[in-house]
């Protein structure tokens, strides 16, 4: 009897775990013949240059003194230390050999070319939101850079979490991925804001707290968070600044990167505030719209 019990118990497992393997499975994408800078055009790549800096890409995918997008920038977090990749359009260590679709799977589900899932350190549960526009002129501009040799560094993650396929059960528990809806009953600056920040601009990637497994908690939106040794503090109504933060200083804020009242940005946040700046001012108006409406301005 007590056979039995056991060969059931070794069944069980194996087939759970063949089961979750072909849930767990993504298709490797062909590399494909690196586009050449010519075959876009200059205004998608200056779209995508924009778009770039709205989500900081340059910040997470370059090292103090490296080569712009090289990855190996170090993220450290609860399980260990994950280093980006690089992005850069070099066919053997970068995303030269990757198709379009490749990187719109990447950016919206989380997964490589190569069909390995992605650690949630890379925030496409955000990038999900995008338009198909924009993941096109992302494309364009990442495609259209200098290529790199630099070869990936792997995370400290201890096993068997490093496993990459369990990542999907992870998204099975967490991952809710969805385009950008519109409230209807907000302004056009108002949406522009909100798809911008909870979108490309990843905000709540540091401003939400996060759970034991590392998931941001969606009904703590812009709590306030620890981020890299600093406090990334609430955007909320729960924000302890002596002197609340108006439509025109977060504007200033986010542009510049100083505040007549709430002093210079400074860690993390002064890499947000020079991307930003780089933004149309009418789009850093719309993200300050957003946030001025979440905390009662």
């Amino acid at each position: 009897m007590l056979k039995r019990i056991l060969f059931l118990i070794v069944g069980i497992l194996a087939i759970g775990t063949v089961g979750f393997g072909v849930f767990a499975w993504r298709p490797s994408l062909a590399k494909v013949p690196q586009p050449t800078a010519a075959s876009f055009s200059p205004a998608l790549v200056r779209k995508g240059e924009v778009l770039a800096s709205a989500g900081y890409c340059a910040s997470c995918h370059t090292v103090r003194g490296g080569q712009p997008y090289a990855g190996g920038y170090a993220m450290a977090t609860q399980f260990g230390t994950i280093y980006s990749t690089n992005i850069t359009p070099d066919r053997k260590t970068g995303i030269g050999g990757w198709s379009e679709a490749a990187f719109e799977r990447a950016m919206r589900q989380g997964v490589r070319r190569d069909g390995a899932h992605l650690f949630p350190a890379f925030p496409y549960d955000h990038f999900s939101k995008l338009t198909d526009s924009d993941v096109s002129a992302l494309y364009a501009f990442m495609m259209t850079r200098a290529p790199v040799v630099a070869d990936e560094r792997n995370p400290t993650i201890p096993w068997p979490l490093n496993i990459r396929a369990l990542q999907a059960g992870w998204k099975l528990l967490f991952f809710r991925p969805a385009r950008f809806a519109p409230d209807a009953t907000q302004s056009a600056e108002w949406n522009r804001g909100a798809y911008l920040a909870e979108g490309v601009s990843h905000c709540g990637a540091c401003h939400t707290p996060r759970g034991s497994l590392g998931a941001e908690k969606r009904d703590q939106a812009y709590a306030g968070a620890a981020i890299d040794g600093w406090i990334a503090p609430s955007l909320g109504k729960t924000n302890s600044a002596p002197v609340p933060w108006s439509h025109d200083e977060l504007v200033a804020y986010l542009s510049t990167g100083v505040s007549q009242y709430h002093g210079t940005a400074a860690g993390p946040m002064g890499a947000v505030s020079r991307s930003l700046s780089k933004l149309p001012p009418a789009d850093v108006a719309a993200i300050a719209t957003y946030f001025a409406s979440r905390n009662g301005s």
